[in-house]
């Protein structure tokens, strides 16, 4: 890993101010320029110490934390930013923020201070509870004696800037080092030239209701009634992205307030344009038998809808309220053009995975698509319109998603270019073809709307074999005009068969069908397109390869050692049917204590393939198979960590012998695969190597199914 110089935070903080004197310059007040002013007439040691300071978590900083060797005379310089406000002595107006940063200990400290009662055994969030309800600042007294604790000063200035800079509440300047040291990509090039607002106003009132709703969260019940009764004093949200953190603001502390005090919690609730917001209001109204006022605001929303998202959810809550209708539209779009397929159990925790090969195994085409297939359609279409075409998109080298799509005005603001390029989409291929010259062009730029990944054009070739370009035009001008809603929700997989492509929503037993899903099918059924919810029912199939793995290694940590040994033991039907061994070049030395164990050393790997060399057909043996071990992370991880050296990524069902051991045969005093054995009577010729071991696990395997095949048959008999 690449080292910084010792000052580099300060270097950060400088290039990071001249963005907000720079382009920000007109959204700052009075007061922000005269902080920026005081930082510049500190020295150079008193402007890093206060920088270090605010690379910590937590404005409470204890004193003596504030030690650093590439910075002089701390305490002479700690006294100037004392004086000068950059630190504060802690006060009564810092009691929750020194709360939330005590230690158990310290939290009993105080309670005992109060003389409040309290268990040992109590948790930490009880401790809290009960010091923000009964202790008093002069309780904290004793941890605060000859000042060791500060209290960080002027951070309303630096989180406004950061929000200036970064665009959000979250980010802060550790992402300036992770860049530098090549942890994080960033879109390099991006000119700074621009600010993210234009005018102060849209500024601080962006950052005022971005900052009250992140706040709720942090506050008390009697808090939260506090800040809801205080809201009709705040001011009136001044353009998109403050309206919108304000509707959303009104969202969360409404739901909140609702447990305590109803009216109110509505009041803000209805306050908010958010469709959830909307939702929520009637739901309670509905609850508390106004259905008159319901009913009404219900035809309203159908007549002039809001957004899609509220417009299906009034049609089906006015159906099933007012019309009789027993079902959700959740429910029907179970029912109605639904599957029902067979797929083996070890497939639970991969169950789209598991329809995919259950596809492939009739020679159907099947991909794993999801959100990502259409997200990288749209980015690919208007890759231009989205980073090339106003300068103003990102903002900073840091940004991925422009702009437009943050404030979810991308068609209003560039309908007419949207159009031309839809309309010059004349034909399907043409279309491929086009996409294909922009991956060319454009693979691995980072962006906030899709993830590059390999398989990615040949997944777009047989869509674009298929689609129909009117269709598919439609549904990309839906996302453009709202990509807030339409950005997920996508179903689970595509198929190609004889019937042409369809898109699948698969669903295991007790899976809930999510509104955003219902949203976008319905959409994408409206474009034309085929969907369908395939319901999968679990079962034991004879026919399904396992492929028991053991693997030598040269240490016990993925990261840092390599394999030197491969044996895979493939079952089908509780028969061993064929097996695969190999040795491994690991490039490096075998510890001696490794060689007494295995009976593997260097000479015996020297001539051995690298594991680049027999990966693809490593890749090719394990296909369809559902990946077995004793400890199975452990061989797992390593052959996933050698498929990530070579950039490849490598997933695949997982089935644990020791796990599942436990399960079929409790209580026995060891689940070590020599115990086990030993136990079992399984004849292993040699142990730690990885084919023997590999045989030895499969005899194993053999019995864990032996005893899901009598489960299943009893659950059958039972049912």
């Amino acid at each position: 890993m690449k080292e910084l110089p010792s000052k580099y935070y300060l270097t950060h903080f400088h290039e990071f101010l001249g963005f907000i004197t720079g382009p920000c310059a007109h959204l700052l007040s009075t007061e922000d320029s005269a902080f920026i002013d005081k930082f510049h007439t500190l020295c150079e040691d008193a402007q890093c110490l206060y920088v270090r300071g605010l690379n910590r978590k937590s404005p409470i900083i204890k004193r003596t934390s504030l030690f650093y060797e590439e910075i002089n005379h701390h305490q002479l310089h700690l006294d100037t930013l004392i004086a000068e406000g950059f630190y504060t002595q802690v006060n009564q107006c810092h009691l929750a923020e020194l709360t939330n940063n005590l230690t158990k200990p310290e939290l009993a400290q105080v309670l005992r201070n109060a003389d409040i009662s309290f268990k040992t055994s109590q948790s930490k969030a009880d401790y809290l509870q009960l010091v923000h309800e009964y202790c008093q600042f002069e309780d904290f007294s004793p941890l605060l004696e000859h000042s060791t604790v500060l209290h960080r000063g002027k951070d309303q200035h630096i989180h406004y800037f950061l929000f200036l800079f970064f665009g959000d509440l979250n980010s802060n300047l550790s992402k300036f080092s992770m860049r530098d040291l090549g942890i994080m990509p960033t879109q390099r090039g991006v000119s700074t030239d621009n600010a993210r607002f234009d005018f102060i106003d849209e500024a601080k009132s962006a950052f005022f209701y971005a900052h009250q709703r992140r706040q709720v969260s942090t506050l008390t019940a009697s808090q939260q009634v506090s800040l809801a009764q205080q809201f009709t004093s705040f001011p009136v949200p001044q353009g998109t992205l403050a309206n919108e953190y304000c509707d959303r603001f009104l969202l969360k502390l409404g739901k909140a307030i609702l447990p305590y005090d109803v009216p109110l919690g509505i009041n803000l609730l209805a306050a908010s344009a958010e469709p959830l917001a909307q939702e929520k209001v009637i739901r309670e109204k509905y609850k508390l038998g106004e259905t008159d006022w319901v009913k009404n605001r219900l035809q309203e929303i159908i007549e002039e809808p809001e957004s899609e998202a509220l417009l299906t959810f009034a049609e089906d809550f006015l159906a099933r309220k007012f019309q009789q209708k027993r079902t959700s539209s959740l429910t029907d779009m179970l029912r109605e053009q639904s599957t029902k397929v067979l797929i083996d159990e070890m497939y639970m925790d991969s169950v789209e995975q598991g329809v995919k090969l259950y596809y492939q195994k009739q020679k159907k085409q099947a991909f794993r698509t999801e959100n990502r297939l259409w997200r990288a359609l749209f980015g690919l279409v208007f890759w231009h319109e989205l980073f090339e075409m106003d300068s103003n998109a990102l903002v900073t080298e840091f940004d991925y998603k422009p702009q437009a799509i943050s404030q979810n005005n991308f068609y209003n603001l560039y309908e007419q270019d949207i159009e031309t390029r839809l309309y010059r989409m004349t034909s399907a291929q043409l279309t491929f073809k086009q996409l294909s010259k922009v991956m060319l062009e454009k693979y691995g730029r980072p962006n906030g709307i899709f993830r590059w990944h390999k398989s990615l054009l040949e997944v777009l070739a047989v869509f674009f074999d298929h689609v129909d370009i009117e269709g598919f035009k439609d549904h990309l001008r839906m996302m453009a005009k709202d990509f807030k809603n339409y950005a997920d929700g996508y179903p689970d997989i595509m198929v190609v068969d004889d019937n042409g492509l369809r898109f699948e929503e698969i669903k295991a037993p007790g899976d809930q069908l999510r509104k955003n899903q219902l949203l976008t099918i319905k959409q994408l059924r409206k474009s034309g397109f085929k969907v369908a919810v395939t319901q999968v029912e679990w079962f034991l199939d004879p026919q399904q390869p396992y492929a028991v793995v053991d693997i030598e290694t040269t240490g016990g940590r993925a990261n840092q050692h390599r394999i030197t040994e491969i044996g895979i033991a493939k079952v089908i039907n509780g028969k061993v049917i064929d097996s695969w061994q190999t040795l491994v070049n690991p490039q490096r030395h075998i510890p001696q204590k490794i060689t007494q164990l295995t009976g593997i050393d260097d000479e015996m790997v020297s001539d051995a393939p690298l594991f680049v060399e027999i990966a693809e057909s490593l890749r090719s043996y394990l296909s369809d198979c559902v990946f077995v071990a004793h400890n199975v992370n452990f061989d797992y991880g390593f052959i996933r960590a050698e498929f990530e050296r070579l950039e490849q990524n490598f997933r695949m069902p997982k089935l644990c012998t020791v796990r599942e051991m436990r399960k079929a045969v409790p209580g026995l005093p060891s689940y070590s695969l020599a115990n086990l054995t030993r136990h079992f009577g399984i004849d292993m010729s040699r142990h730690h190597r990885a084919l023997s071991d590999a045989q030895a696990a499969a005899e194993l395997l053999f019995i864990i199914n032996e005893v899901r095949h009598q489960k299943a048959s009893d659950s059958q008999s039972r049912g």
